[in-house]
């Protein structure tokens, strides 16, 4: 059997999605609205670095602790404006994306950075200068904010090509041209109905071809260690065999309760293994489990004797959407 290619030479997103992405994207290069000599003046002191204006490069290689300074300036110089209905949703998205940082590996916080630097403009401008009189201007500025969260999250932990990121930015911008020239509602629909839609789509193929790499993985380890022409195991007869380091190992742990046995299998590239579900059904069929990993690529295994096949399936776990005030 022929193994997948390997997840460091594959893209996140299949060609059919970057077609959609590229048309998304397409057009000519629109610039940001305006930002006005005062706002500019705002954002010029929160990229100023040792008199040196931060590019978008150098905005995106900042550290952690540093790009939490930066958002710490564009939240001050938004929290100055008067229109407070306004503030509160830009505010909203600054904490949520400085909650999100933190929780990241370096190359994924650097591009959820080089995400930030291209809607700070955008930012400030609706900070600033609202919504829009009317009601609905309001809902689809609001909603469109709030997607941005959601393509923030599914973005983060998520290895992107250099195509796929520039691709990606360019929608961003956008977007980010969209809320700062007031058009809140095509906002809205590109963020959510579109780029949130098919990022979502294609992070749940990316997921399956993840699995599906692993699961060869797990066969081929199986087989040269244990010599089963299939994934299974047997409890407990493979449990010593399988307490060495390999693709699948099944760790025993002791405790005041008694002794506690957890099968473990290492799942690289997945931003959360709990998304993943271990199935085990028994050799005759009669009886199965799906057991859900935890953050650390393990389950807890209260099987009785037998021989069981092993196998695993993508569920994301149902969790509520990460809101700052």
């Amino acid at each position: 059997m022929s193994s997948p290619q390997s997840s460091d030479e594959s893209p996140f997103f299949d060609d059919a999605f970057l077609a959609e992405l590229e048309a998304m994207s397409a057009g000519p290069e629109v610039p940001l609205a305006p930002v006005e000599d005062d706002l500019h003046t705002r954002l010029a002191a929160v990229l100023d670095e040792g008199g040196t204006p931060l590019d978008e490069e150098a905005f995106a290689a900042l550290s952690v602790e540093a790009g939490l300074a930066r958002t710490n300036a564009v939240l001050e110089a938004c929290r100055e404006s008067p229109k407070h209905g306004t503030r509160d949703a830009v505010e909203n998205l600054i904490v949520f994306f400085q909650a999100l940082l933190p929780s990241l590996r370096e190359p994924d916080a650097r591009e959820v950075q080089r995400i930030f630097y291209h809607l700070m403009p955008a930012l400030l401008q609706i900070a600033w200068h609202g919504f829009g009189e009317g009601e609905a201007e309001n809902s689809e500025g609001r909603r469109a904010l709030e997607g941005l969260e959601s393509v923030l999250l599914e973005i983060a932990g998520v290895r992107l090509q250099p195509t796929e990121s520039e691709l990606v930015l360019r929608s961003i911008d956008q977007v980010a041209h969209l809320l700062g020239t007031g058009q809140f509602g095509m906002a809205e629909e590109l963020v959510s109905s579109r780029l949130l839609t098919v990022i979502q789509k294609n992070k749940v193929a990316r997921a399956l071809y993840r699995i599906m790499e692993v699961e060869v993985r797990v066969q081929v380890y199986l087989k040269e260690r244990l010599g089963h022409p299939t994934p299974q195991i047997r409890i407990p007869d493979d449990f010593g065999p399988l307490s060495e380091y390999g693709p699948l190992q099944v760790i025993q742990e002791e405790n005041p309760t008694g002794r506690k046995t957890y099968l473990q299998i290492q799942l690289p590239d997945l931003p959360r293994l709990q998304d993943v579900l271990l199935t085990l059904v028994r050799d005759d069929g009669l009886i199965g489990y799906e057991l859900r990993f935890d953050a650390l690529g393990s389950v807890e295994l209260h099987i009785v004797s037998g021989t069981w096949r092993i196998g695993m399936t993508y569920e994301p776990e149902a969790r509520p959407a990460v809101r700052g005030r």
